[in-house]
C-alpha cells in the first residue's frame, strides 16, 4: 500500500488508520459510511476524512473503489468461472454498469477485454496490476 506522508505521523493515528485498511479489506464487499470508517478510528467523521485524504492521498471512498477494482481485475483472471457480474457484487459494486464504467476508466479497458487478455499471465497477475496503477498514478502526477 503505497502511501504519501504515512512514514512521518503521529504512531497513534497511523495505528488508527491501519485498523480502518484492515476493516475495509476484510469488508470489502460491504457499503460502508463515513460515520462507520471514522468510528472504527476513533475521530470524529470530519477529522477522520481530513486525515485519510492526507495520508493515503485519495478519499476513502476513492480508495475503497481503487480496493474493489484491484480485486476485481485479479478475481476476472483467477476466477474464470464466476460472470463479470458475480464478480462485480463480490467486490461489493451494487450496479453492473457502474461497475462496467468505473473499471473501464480506471484500467483503461472492459472488464471482458481484461478477463480474456489476462487469462494467459495468471502467474504473474498482481504484477501486472500494481505496474499498471504506478504507471497510471505516474502520468496523474505530471
Amino acid at each position: 500500500m503505497e502511501l504519501q506522508n504515512f512514514q512521518k505521523i503521529n504512531p497513534e493515528y497511523k495505528a488508527r488508520i491501519n485498523k480502518v485498511f484492515d476493516y475495509i479489506e476484510k469488508n470489502i464487499s460491504n457499503k460502508f459510511t463515513l460515520e462507520e470508517l471514522s468510528e472504527k478510528a476513533n475521530f470524529s467523521k470530519y477529522h477522520f476524512n481530513r486525515i485519510f485524504s492526507s495520508f493515503v492521498g485519495e478519499t476513502p471512498f476513492q480508495f475503497i473503489t481503487r480496493l474493489r477494482l484491484e480485486k476485481a481485475a485479479s478475481m476476472l483472471v483467477t476466477n474464470q468461472n464466476m460472470t463479470i457480474s458475480e464478480i462485480a457484487f463480490n467486490c461489493g459494486f451494487s450496479d453492473i454498469a457502474i461497475f462496467s464504467r468505473t473499471f473501464k476508466n480506471h484500467f483503461k479497458k472492459s472488464a471482458t477485454v481484461w478477463k480474456s487478455e489476462l487469462s494467459k499471465t495468471k502467474s504473474n497477475l498482481s504484477q501486472i496490476i500494481s505496474n499498471y496503477n504506478q504507471t497510471h498514478s505516474n502520468l496523474k502526477q505530471e
